[in-house]
């Protein structure tokens, strides 16, 4: 779909982008192919699910490359519009409604292992987190995200971009920073800059599924006030402060596997 598709569709149906929904919609043709391949191959029979689909850019590509596709779309408008846009796709289902609603039932219905999209910047750390929640957590995420939000998942000690995200995202996935994207690509150009993160899933998690919830809330306390040892945060007697240890030693501390 290219800039002047997205510019005609929006124009003959009355729509416009959404600041509120965080919509800038990726028309590059070159850009949406190279995401797809780096979604890498989906199992035979298994649907691939994209939050956010918009005017379906980068949908238009999955699907020609004969994938399996659920899509979860907030705006009424741009829902209508895939309906009758994709109407003769039999392999694709569409969600109408809030991803951060419809993904907790989702993920009780049925697994997806693979999940990509062009996230809404306000709200991309709560999306991702809550597939972290889901019974079985994807296996691998193509994420179009905020390039400062990608540089803090991918972040290391002693990184200024290293955080309790980092730590909580690290620990269950290898995170690549893959692209980063031109103001260009997007309509309406963005203000921010953007980035391309692949995660893809730990053969085993560094943090057991039960400890999930309590490792949260230990991380989380131990960068509450950055400045202050640990030792008068969580208790103990390390005296360095949260970002000085490293994922392994953080998931030590929250009930290793």
């Amino acid at each position: 779909m290219t800039l002047s598709d997205i510019k005609f569709y929006l124009a003959e149906r009355g729509l416009r982008p959404l600041k509120q929904f965080g919509q800038n919609f990726l028309h590059d043709q070159n850009i949406c192919r190279w995401l797809v391949e780096q979604i890498g191959p989906v199992e035979p029979g298994v649907s691939l699910l994209e939050i956010g689909p918009g005017l379906g850019a980068i949908t238009e590509v999955i699907l020609k490359a004969g994938i399996p596709l659920v899509a979860i779309e907030k705006d009424r408008g741009l829902a209508a519009f895939l309906r009758e846009h994709f109407d003769n796709e039999a392999h694709f289902q569409l969600h109408e409604g809030d991803a951060l609603e419809v993904l907790p039932v989702l993920g009780q219905e049925q697994p997806f292992p693979t999940v990509c999209g062009n996230l809404p910047y306000n709200v991309s750390t709560p999306l991702i987190m809550t597939l972290l929640d889901w019974p079985q957590p994807p296996r691998r995420m193509v994420f179009t995200l905020q390039r400062e939000l990608a540089q803090r998942l991918a972040s290391g000690p002693g990184s200024k971009d290293y955080s309790a995200l980092s730590i909580l995202i690290q620990a269950e996935y290898e995170v690549s920073l893959l692209k980063k994207l031109p103001h260009s690509v997007f309509y309406p150009e963005p203000e921010i800059e953007s980035a391309v993160v692949l995660l893809t899933a730990r053969p085993k998690p560094l943090v057991a599924p039960e400890h999930r919830a309590a490792f949260r809330e230990l991380v989380k306390k131990g960068f509450s006030q950055r400045r202050k040892k640990l030792s008068n945060l969580i208790g103990g007697n390390d005296s360095r402060r949260a970002e000085e240890l490293t994922v392994e030693e953080w998931c030590r501390l929250g009930s290793p596997i």
